[in-house]
């Protein structure tokens, strides 16, 4: 569909947020990895050979990290003593050279047997993990380079270096790392659950906490470090792919730092578990609010300010958050008046989403940007 303004000089193509990332992302995405649970007679001893891990679930770090020990060299059976009840999450998600893995419980014992499958040797595991830490580490070296002074900088930072390196890959689901850390971070390919992993990895490795939420049929990432209360952030369906006529992608923020009741609006956010108490909603942490990107009811003029000032700092992709949806339905408008008024001649991207009642304008589209029609 075609706009004009009144001199003419520009064309807007209107991209309705369908959010054909999520929509592309398949459901057994999450299933294609799997734990078996048996049931064995009554034994009391560890069986003979087997290495054992004394689990701590007080220092849970150390017990992984003593388990991981062993999956790096490929054990094929390790015995854990005191061990909770792990899923496929709470173990392979770092470890992507785990193919698949099962688990003996014994009657009357304090132990468990997991038994693992691996997709590669051990000295190419070991190589491509350094690999991976390689990767985190440039993202980790921009976050040094920007200086950034509080958490949320440097969350930030990672979501958006993230974007910046990583493909989301749609239609054409191939790859045998599309769904781990190796795929989104050294082939810089990957679904949601690399994105998810990745960003939780680079986390970690700053000392930031994160937590991995799983719905039927998506991923994304909780964060427990900002102003005491849980934020949400979803760097999957930030990446749209799509990049200005020098290769710059557009980099979105919608989902970052956002509350339980505006994720749990779109249908794919339906986790088998929200705990937020969701205290401090009106949250500053909010990209939007952070960036003053927020603008109040009736406030055409604080717009037209806002639009100027990302315009002039030469952002390609302009950002708005509004607080009634009256206003965000003038949006288009208003950016037509503006923009033309800058002089600015070029065709450019309208990115909308009515639930959150966010408008992004993606700048210096490519000559050869299709329209598209609603």
């Amino acid at each position: 569909m075609k706009n004009k303004s009144s001199a003419g000089s520009i064309i807007v193509i209107l991209l309705i947020a369908v959010f054909v990332i999520a929509a592309a992302v398949l459901p057994s995405a999450l299933a294609h990895k799997y734990v078996e649970e048996s049931a064995a007679p009554e034994e009391v001893s560890i069986p003979d050979g087997i290495p054992v891990v004394e689990w701590d679930e007080e220092d849970r770090d150390a017990s992984m990290q003593r388990l991981e020990e062993y999956l790096i060299t490929l054990e094929p059976e390790i015995s854990v003593e005191k061990s909770p009840d792990f899923e496929w999450k709470d173990i392979c998600p770092y470890h992507f050279w785990v193919k698949s893995f099962s688990v003996t419980t014994y009657e009357n014992a304090s132990f468990k047997v997991y038994r693992f499958t691996y997709a590669d040797d051990a000295e190419n595991n070991r190589k491509m993990s350094a690999d991976v830490d390689r990767q985190a580490d440039k993202i980790i070296d921009v976050v040094k380079e920007k200086n950034c002074d509080d958490v949320w900088k440097i969350i930030l930072t990672v979501h958006d270096e993230l974007i910046r390196r990583t493909e989301f890959v749609g239609e054409d689901k191939t790859g045998a790392h599309i769904h781990d850390l190796y795929g989104a971070l050294v082939e810089h390919k990957a679904v949601c659950q690399g994105y998810t992993y990745a960003f939780s990895y680079i986390l970690d490795k700053l000392g930031i906490r994160s937590k991995d939420i799983y719905s039927e049929e998506h991923i994304w990432n909780k964060i427990e470090a900002l102003s005491g209360a849980e934020r949400y952030i979803d760097v999957t369906w930030d990446d749209y792919n799509n990049a200005d006529r020098f290769g710059v992608p557009y980099i979105h923020h919608d989902f970052f730092c956002i509350t339980k009741k505006e994720m749990e609006q779109f249908d794919e956010h339906q986790p088998e578990d929200y705990s937020d108490t969701e205290s401090n909603s009106e949250t500053g942490d909010n990209y939007y609010r952070r960036m003053h990107y927020y603008i109040k009811s009736g406030d055409e003029i604080g717009f037209r300010a806002c639009t100027m000032e990302q315009y002039e700092s030469g952002k390609n992709l302009l950002e708005f958050r509004f607080e009634s949806k009256e206003d965000f339905d003038k949006a288009n408008d208003w950016m037509i008046s503006i923009l033309h008024e800058l002089g600015y001649q070029g065709q450019y991207y309208i990115y909308s989403k009515k639930e959150l009642l966010t408008f992004s304008a993606g700048l210096y589209v490519p000559d050869n940007a299709e329209q598209s029609k609603s």
